[in-house]
């Protein structure tokens, strides 16, 4: 998997966050990811938080997020529902 694109952005329009599954209002600042693995692109949107989270992880490994799963994840280690103030 090769990373294209990784940067803040103020939406245009609403997104979902990949991390937590929240959705974010246009205009809101998040980071898109955009990459490309075996031809196929894709991209995805973070809140704030999911990307502040997802960078201080200790064994994250690069490996891919499945939609949400950072948030179950979160959920499970910490036993809080609090994440991006859902």
């Amino acid at each position: 998997m090769d990373q294209l694109t990784l940067k803040i952005v103020k939406t245009r329009q609403p997104h979902n966050c990949w991390g937590c599954t929240k959705e974010f209002p246009k205009g809101t600042e998040m980071t898109i990811s955009v990459v490309v693995d075996q031809g196929e692109f894709s991209s995805s949107y973070w809140c704030e938080e999911c990307n502040e989270i997802m960078n201080n992880l200790d064994d994250w490994n690069d490996d891919e997020f499945l939609f949400g799963e950072l948030r179950r994840n979160y959920e499970e280690d910490n036993n809080e529902v609090s994440m991006c103030n859902l």
